[in-house]
Order: structure tokens, then sequence, then C-alpha cells
């Protein structure tokens, strides 16, 4: 009984992998052009808030 169970989830482990991976380059497909974006936004205010007071 146990051999059967085991061939049963043979490559179970292989599904699981590819899963997690297509989740993490769809995340990190779409972070990357949001922290662009973010890292834009950010740097802009600081340069309003340094360049403020000589306006």
């Amino acid at each position: 009984m146990p051999s059967r169970r085991h061939s049963s989830r043979r490559g179970a482990a292989t599904l699981d992998y590819l899963l997690v991976l297509a989740v993490i380059l769809s995340l990190a497909a779409l972070l990357i052009p949001m922290s662009r974006h973010a890292i834009t936004v950010v740097y802009e205010i600081i340069c309003s808030l340094v360049a403020w007071p000589f306006v």
C-alpha cells in the first residue's frame, strides 16, 4: 500500500514548485514597474521639500 500512495504523489513536488515560481514571477513583474514609479514620486516629494524654502 505505501508504494501505491507514493506513486500517486509522483510529480506533485515539481508541480508545486512550478506554481510557486509562477506566482513569484508574476508578482515580480507587477512590483518592478510599481516600485520604479514609487521611487520617482518619493524623489519628487523630497526635491519639493528641499527646494520649497528657496522658492
